[in-house]
């Protein structure tokens, strides 16, 4: 359980952040070089005692800057936010509290974002263009919802670290001016108030703030705003779907060499279906033909090809068309897994497959049963289901919204003679595995019962 929470922690919360922390996948975190540019953006506000001794100073040096604004302290102190709109300085979102992305689930993601993104338009009267996410950490759901939506993610070229207790102006001001560069860009905080922040940091940050812009001047260093800088690079080659797609993919792609998950070919072609093979770990389960499943017994974990299933969306366009494909695929794919696990040594003694799904409409008239999920593990799974059904399809979100009653994970279950029974063709010896499957079962059964 302790690796399997780990690894959970790690997909859900851990690679997204390293991923854009380090790797700078799907953010900002500078521009490009050759423009002499640096752009200076401020977090955790409005604050009403610093905010407007910040925006004073940047009047004087004739300064725009970007400010990462709080949603429940804009509504809080909403002149402050008009103010900073009004002075020609670009209002964009920290989310609506300053809460930690990794303890937040999908849908407090996104709530807590567009949450924000209404009090900031509710006062400006311009939708926020760019997200930051509180301490630069992230979810999946935090990296590529915003994503998706089109809201750019803009992180920081390097910290200046002015919010701690041992901060002085000197040491911000040195941290700022060593670092510096073409294409920067900077981050302070013109609050106190959040998690982490020592009382009073920002007094030393306006004693520095002056040091600092007085001297990128010096070195010919043009402070810009933000607008100007991504200028020319809202859009991407391909729409922001389809980059998060193929984010993903890389991502399902390097899991499935990790964790022991092999395609299921027909003919040298994907089939819909993946298979790994496990044990099984729930209560003892009786099925239909009278299989009985106890924990330990060798299982066919199922699991669904992402990359096919982009194909068909790809081609589908429409719900419509894209249900109909899906089916299509289904008819060539339970076959090919019938004789997939009937030819491969490795599940000749499984006795059932299983997988996890909320697309489970219709699997009873094709041999499977239906399980209730814990409620712990159903949450979990709808998070990560709820996500790939987001983004792979072209009404994921409206469907996961309106039908959330139908769209509940669970786990579905057919027994392995009863796959080979409905799916091979006749006199291939399927009905002799099912019968010595039945026998085998018979035994155990009796052997427990003596």
């Amino acid at each position: 359980m302790f690796k399997l929470l780990t690894f959970l922690l790690g997909l859900y919360a851990l690679l997204p952040t390293a991923l854009a922390r380090l790797c700078h996948v799907g953010v900002v975190w500078r521009v490009p070089k050759g423009g002499g540019r640096v752009a200076i953006t401020f977090d955790d506000g409005p604050d009403p005692v610093y905010t407007p001794q910040v925006l004073k100073i940047l009047k004087q040096y004739n300064v725009r800057a970007c400010f990462f604004v709080l949603g429940e302290r804009a509504l809080a102190f909403p002149e402050l936010v008009a103010q900073i709109h009004t002075k020609g300085h670009e209002v964009a979102c920290h989310g609506y509290k300053h809460r930690i992305p990794w303890l937040l689930g999908p849908r407090a993601t996104a709530r807590d974002v567009r949450e924000a993104n209404a009090v900031l338009t509710r006062i400006t009267g311009q939708q926020p263009r760019l997200y930051r996410p509180p301490w630069g950490m992230f979810n999946i759901f935090s990296l590529l919802y915003r994503w998706i939506d089109g809201q750019r993610v803009v992180l920081w070229s390097f910290m200046s670290w002015d919010w701690g207790r041992r901060a002085t102006p000197r040491t911000i001001a040195r941290q700022v001016l060593s670092r510096v560069a073409d294409g920067s860009i900077l981050v302070f905080h013109d609050s106190d108030g959040t998690p982490g922040a020592a009382s009073g940091a920002p007094v030393k940050m306006l004693a520095a703030l002056p040091l600092v812009l007085s001297e990128l001047q010096k070195r010919g260093l043009k402070i810009t705003s933000l607008a100007e800088m991504t200028a020319g690079r809202n859009h991407f080659s391909c729409s922001l779907q389809e980059r998060a797609q193929n984010w993903w993919m890389r991502f399902d792609n390097f899991i499935i060499r990790h964790l022991s998950i092999e395609n299921v070919d027909l003919d040298g072609k994907p089939s819909l279906f993946r298979l790994a093979r496990r044990r099984y770990r729930g209560k003892p389960l009786t099925l239909p033909d009278g299989v009985v499943l106890r924990a330990g017994d060798p299982v066919g974990e199922l699991h669904l090809n992402n990359n096919l299933l982009r194909e068909i969306t790809a081609r589908g366009r429409t719900p419509e068309r894209i249900a109909l494909l899906t089916l299509k695929e289904l008819r060539r794919s339970l076959p090919a897994l019938a004789g997939y696990v009937r030819q491969t040594p490795r599940y000749r003694d499984i006795k059932a497959l299983l997988g996890l799904t909320m697309l489970h409409q219709g699997t009873e008239r094709l041999g499977f049963i239906k399980i209730e999920l814990p409620s712990g593990l159903r949450r979990i799974a709808r998070w990560y289901q709820g996500w790939l059904l987001v983004l792979m399809h072209p009404e994921g979100r409206r469907r996961l919204t309106g039908r959330k009653d139908k769209l509940t994970p669970k786990l579905v279950v057919i027994s392995r003679a009863e796959l080979l029974r409905r799916y091979l063709p006749a006199g291939n010896g399927s009905a002799a595995e099912n019968n010595k499957q039945k026998q085998d079962d018979g035994g155990q059964q009796g052997k427990g019962e003596q």
